[in-house]
């Protein structure tokens, strides 16, 4: 297996920062801001009785998991479910937006990164029990994120086929989770089966998205019908943080962050500031750290001018303290957590011993060890996601042609392009065809003396084989020079397939493209490969041959 060591990467490509750097290959210059250290897997056992200790509720939140699951078809998550309802079970947790079939391919690597690791841990560690989960992040609001997918079509164009429920966009969906596929979708699938190159794999592949993107499920539920689908087999569990039953125990959270404001954003603030002495600040606190939902929309809370009064963002909405107190009494389903607080809603309703992150998270999850103090919650190790590039055989048939090695091809691709358009530069067709000219004509110059000295009356005769033979020659050398033409434009052509295959929008792949192309070109198939082929321990972007 190949990779290439994520400094090639930075900072052009995958989010990969200098903080992402370090936290994959000197730890120890950012250990401060985390809790543990995910290259030690020897000594966990102080943060696994840690996470035990403190969880709460299980055996409400696993029954609340159970009719979440089950609703979702997710039938072959049972015996995880029961597993985690057990007293020495922790959870191996990841998360995403619930982007349409799945988002970017990143996704997919997220979750084969938390089914491995998991399984790993439960061999390592007899005595307990760990069990994958996702955490769909489907109170997220970013509509215009979450409601397309990218994909080549059969003239290796890179499409974008999005859904929109209305002719007129809004600007704030509210929870993308919640919002449903009504019968514009079916332009949609449509545009799917029309763009998709055909291949043995296509009927397939339309019948699965069409079992699972169906007019009047909603964002949510047809995120882990899909995901649910191709990792049928791996018993992945799925959690929805926006359900009436799973806001109850996350109300003392909301509570303290009303009652106490703008206190965890100070100590948010004052470790950022650490932060951007050497990194930077991944994100930004806000006095508080919640949002409503008001009207459709999802608005964050900020505190008014007036005293004890507060207002939303975006919104022509006032409401005192009082008030906001007795929403969350009487409706907490009502209130959502910013990135702040997410993690710590997510690790009170999970037993959370490792969170699978890519690198824009592991850069947020720095700033957030105060909040976790805050709360009292163990941090949980936040080990980086599998991060990989597929290489399809046209495109390995280049990189072989051209001798092309992957870290000068991430780390400068421009270089690359020109390496190959001027591997064959030294060719001079002019300059050849001037000599070879200058020769035939000494030649024909030669032959005519010789026959002028046998017979004068033959020189005519002689001129005129000669033009013909200089025109022939003339003639070889257009079609050389088309020839060759055509030889460059399909260099040139070969060059953009590289970079459309490898860099779709100036991007690494994992970041752009859906996994829907793939599947349509090799099959369900693809995911057991995936499987067999990526290393949960290989902290390296990884090449994968298809």
């Amino acid at each position: 297996m190949q990779s290439v060591n994520f400094r090639y990467l930075f900072p052009n490509y995958g989010g990969v920062t200098r903080l992402f750097i370090d936290y994959v290959y000197n730890f120890k210059n950012v250990q401060r801001f985390y809790n543990y250290n995910f290259n030690d897997l020897d000594n966990l056992n102080s943060l696994i009785e840690s996470v035990l200790k403190n969880y709460k509720n299980r055996e409400k939140v696993v029954e609340i998991l159970k009719r979440q699951n089950f609703y979702y078809e997710n039938f072959s998550a049972r015996e995880k479910l029961e597993l985690l309802s057990r007293d020495n079970t922790l959870a191996v947790v990841t998360g995403q937006q619930v982007g349409l079939m799945s988002g970017p391919l990143y996704t997919i690597y997220k979750i084969i990164t938390a089914i491995k690791l998991s399984d790993f841990l439960s061999e390592k560690f007899k005595d307990f029990n760990f069990v994958p989960v996702f955490y769909l992040e489907s109170e997220d609001h970013d509509f215009f994120e979450a409601n397309h997918v990218k994909v080549f079509n059969s003239s290796n164009e890179l499409v974008k086929i999005e859904f929109n429920p209305e002719d007129t966009p809004r600007e704030n969906y509210g929870p993308v989770g919640e919002i449903k596929f009504n019968d514009r979708f079916e332009s949609v699938l449509r545009k799917f089966e029309e763009e998709l190159q055909d291949s043995e794999f296509k009927n397939d592949v339309i019948s699965f998205v069409r079992s699972t993107y169906k007019e009047g499920f909603n964002f949510a539920e047809s995120f882990a019908k899909f995901v649910g689908g191709l990792f049928k087999n791996h018993g992945l569990v799925f959690l929805n943080p926006n359900d009436a039953e799973l806001k109850r125990f996350l109300v003392p959270i909301f509570e303290r962050e009303i009652d106490e404001h703008p206190k965890l954003s100070n100590l948010i603030v004052d470790v950022s500031a650490e932060l951007e002495e050497r990194y930077h600040a991944q994100v930004k606190p806000r006095a508080m750290n919640l949002f409503l939902f008001y009207r459709g929309g999802r608005y964050p809370i900020e505190p008014a001018e007036e005293k004890g009064m507060f207002r939303l963002k975006g919104a022509r909405f006032k409401f005192s303290k009082g008030e906001l107190k007795h929403i969350l009494e009487t409706n907490p389903q009502a209130l959502s957590p910013n990135v702040i607080l997410r993690p710590i809603c997510q690790d009170t309703l999970l037993p959370t011993i490792f969170y699978v992150a890519g690198p824009s998270e592991i850069a947020y999850f720095a700033q957030l060890k105060p909040a976790y103090i805050y709360f009292g919650l163990p941090m949980p190790v936040i080990f980086p996601r599998i991060s990989a590039t597929l290489i399809e055989p046209k495109v390995r048939k280049i990189l072989e042609k051209y001798k092309v090695e992957f870290e000068e091809l991430f780390s400068d691709f421009s270089s690359v392009a020109k390496k190959i358009s001027t591997m064959d530069s030294d060719i001079d067709i002019d300059g050849f065809f001037k000599v070879m000219r200058s020769r035939f004509e000494s030649l024909l110059g030669e032959v005519k003396d010789f026959v002028l000295g046998i017979e004068p009356s033959l020189g005519g005769a002689v001129d005129n084989s000669a033009s013909k033979i200089l025109y022939h020659i003339n003639n070889i050398y257009e079609k050389t020079v088309n020839a060759n033409q055509k030889r460059n434009e399909i260099i040139l052509k070969q060059i953009e397939k590289l970079k459309i295959n490898l860099f779709p929008e100036n991007e690494i792949q994992e970041r752009v493209l859906n996994v829907i192309y793939f599947l349509n070109k090799y099959g369900f198939g693809l995911i057991d490969k995936l499987f067999d082929d990526l290393e949960v321990f290989e902290f390296n972007h990884q090449i994968i041959y298809l």
